[in-house]
């Protein structure tokens, strides 16, 4: 038990020796941007930049010797000092952890004294450029480790670099920034064998030339202390106030005025997101090939984990709107080209096609907005896209009447699917129906073997059925139980009158039906009327026929005796009033023969056009004796006939 204890203690003092070989990174700052990151900006870049470099020979020495009191010195000189960041939980890498080594800066030994080579104005390192982050990941930040190498300890170096080397190898598709890092191991085992300076210079660069909304995260100061130091006291108010006022782009200088600390080296990692910016299309570039090669560019990026699992789900969501988009753009050039050439019919499957793809647009924009209504990912980046494209399609539909037409159409369908409030009355349903009416559609068959043409249908159908129901119904009822006749008439007329006017093509033909069965019932009526009149107008014929017939013989008399007893001078005068005798008796013929013509007595058209023609023989007869008798009231002076 005591030899075990015994190696325990040892053991102990072993790591204590080697942990004096280890240079403490201190945290002493810490800052975070107030602004909220979504997780739309999901591309991490990360500068490193450190600071009183000449400061790392007072490290070597405190951590050899001690700060306050001389330690024993160990046999094996520093020979190294070497500095390394490990980001975690990054895709790009796998599951693995890697670390980046930063710099590794020869140590120099003068009269008992180390010194290094570290300049104080080193430039900024970008270790990563744009790396892409994971939904999840709320907080990033790198681990900063250094650490003094003695002349024997350098298998630690060459362990770490195989390690990371071995890590990398298991990944199955590496990406350019793997390879990259790759080359910085192979850079500083070079600078190793030569004792020349090295410092990290790839930067893990995942895009090139994109313009990325880029702004600060956050900030993190780490001091490169002995063991020995207690504490790192930082001012932080200036500096604060500094990083709020510059969240872009952070300035070296600046840094080191803003900080204002000089005991000993430290280092300032500076933490940027980037925000995901999508391919912006116009109307007009928009066409199924360009969108097939937008989709296979989102597909590689997603499998080389360039984008986030939210990015590829919107991007793929958003690929299916385009390609509705531009199903529509070649309804509307077939349209184009063929409108003037084509049959109705073939025009209106054609513009039906356009408002069908319009419709979709439209409704698949809807579903993204409220699927979407909380994802930041769509609401900052995606849906200005769908806007734009959306108002594209409102401007090809601005063509002409037809095309603007089909544009009401399908907003009148939206209200009224989404608003029951749209067609609550009838004055707003003549008002829907209008404009659903105003496109030429394809036949009813054609049209229900789609959704879209099956929804007008059924919503035309709807709304028709609600105005005949409110509007029509009862007064078609009334006007079934009416009895036919002059006095109803009116009604027939103002309902007539009203459906008309209406844009209710079912509420017309069904007023229209009743008004045909009406109108039967009331030619009835009136071939009644007709009949009646027809029996008073024979009776009043005969008896106009025997009173004239009479009259026009007693007239022939009379020019007779005048012909007889007068001077040839009157010849003339008694052969003209001859003519007009004759025509006198030919009407009264007339009128004799048609009085004992018997009409098509079930049609009414045809008995009043017989008792019309009656009343317009007698007339005659009236009128040709009247002739008569202005003519000559003596030879018209017939008592006995009168």
């Amino acid at each position: 038990m005591r030899r075990i204890v015994f190696f325990f203690f040892l053991l102990l003092l072993s790591q204590q020796a080697f942990a004096q070989r280890n240079i403490e990174t201190r945290l002493g700052y810490s800052y975070n941007d107030d602004f909220v990151f979504s997780d739309e900006w999901q591309y991490l870049s990360t500068d490193i930049y450190l600071f009183n470099g000449n400061k790392f020979t007072r490290v070597l020495n405190e951590l050899e010797r001690g700060v306050r009191r001389p330690k024993k010195k160990y046999g094996n000189a520093l020979e190294y000092l070497f500095i390394t960041a490990q980001l975690k939980n990054m895709k790009l890498f796998g599951n693995d952890a890697i670390v980046y080594p930063l710099y590794n800066f020869y140590i120099n030994q003068d009269k008992r004294e180390y010194k290094t080579q570290v300049s104080d104005y080193l430039e900024v390192v970008r270790i990563i450029d744009k790396m892409p982050l994971s939904s999840t990941q709320n907080s990033i930040d790198a681990v900063i480790n250094a650490k003094a190498v003695t002349n024997n300890e350098g298998d630690q170096v060459f362990s770490l670099v195989a390690n990371q080397l071995v890590n990398l190898s298991k990944l199955t598709n590496p990406s350019g920034a793997v390879l990259s890092l790759v080359g910085e191991f192979g850079n500083l085992l070079n600078a190793r064998t030569t004792k020349r300076e090295y410092k990290f210079s790839s930067t893990i660069r995942l895009y090139e030339g994109q313009d990325f909304d880029t702004r600060l995260h956050s900030v993190r100061i780490y001091v490169f202390v002995p063991g020995d130091v207690k504490t790192v006291t930082i001012k932080s108010v200036k500096l604060t106030d500094y990083l709020s006022k510059n969240s872009n782009k952070l300035d070296r200088k600046s840094l080191e005025e803003f900080i204002g600390y000089k005991d000993y080296p430290y280092m300032v990692v500076a933490n940027y997101k980037s925000l995901y910016k999508m391919d912006v299309l116009t109307g007009d570039e928009v066409t199924l090939d360009l969108i097939e090669k937008r989709k296979q560019k989102i597909q590689n990026a997603y499998e080389h984990k360039l984008v986030n699992d939210e990015t590829y789900r919107q991007e793929k969501l958003y690929v299916e709107f385009l390609r509705v988009f531009a199903e529509m753009k070649q309804n509307l050039n077939t349209y184009r080209l063929n409108y003037r050439n084509n049959s109705p019919e073939v025009n209106a499957k054609n513009l039906f096609g356009i408002i069908q793809e319009y419709k979709r647009l439209k409704s698949t924009f809807d579903a993204r907005e409220k699927e979407f209504d909380k994802n930041t990912t769509y609401q900052n980046i995606f849906r200005t896209e769908y806007e734009a494209i959306l108002g594209n399609a409102d401007l090809y539909l601005e063509a002409d009447h037809n095309l603007k037409n089909g544009k009401v159409l399908v907003n009148t369908l939206r209200d009224l699917e989404n608003d029951p409030k749209a067609w609550n009355n009838p004055e707003k349903r003549e008002v829907a129906l209008s404009k659903l009416y105003a496109v030429e559609l394809p036949k009813p068959e054609y049209l229900s073997a789609s959704v879209e043409g099956e929804a007008i249908i059924r919503l035309i159908k709807k709304l028709e059925d609600l105005q005949f129901n409110e509007v029509y119904a009862k007064e078609i009822q009334k006007l079934i139980e009416l009895q036919a006749n002059d006095d109803t008439l009116p009604q027939r007329n103002a309902i007539l009158e009203k459906v008309t006017s209406s844009k209710c093509q079912s509420c017309r033909e069904k007023v229209r039906d009743a008004i045909a069965d009406y109108n039967k019932r009331y030619d009835s009526f009136k071939l009644k009327q007709a009949l009646k009149k027809k029996d008073e107008l024979n009776q009043a014929a005969e008896q106009t026929v025997f009173k004239h017939l009479k009259r026009q013989l007693c007239i022939e008399n009379n020019l007779q005796t005048v012909a007889a007893t007068t001077n040839q001078m009157l010849d003339q005068y008694i052969s003209r009033m001859h003519e007009k005798n004759n025509e006198f008796g030919k009407s009264i013929k007339e009128l004799d023969q048609l009085n004992k013509q018997e009409p098509e007595l079930v049609k009414l058209l045809k008995v009043q056009e017989y008792n019309a023609k009656l009343q317009s023989l007698m007339k005659e007869v009236e009128s040709n004796f009247e002739v008569l008798s202005s003519l000559d009231k003596n030879l018209c002076n017939c008592n006995d006939a009168s």
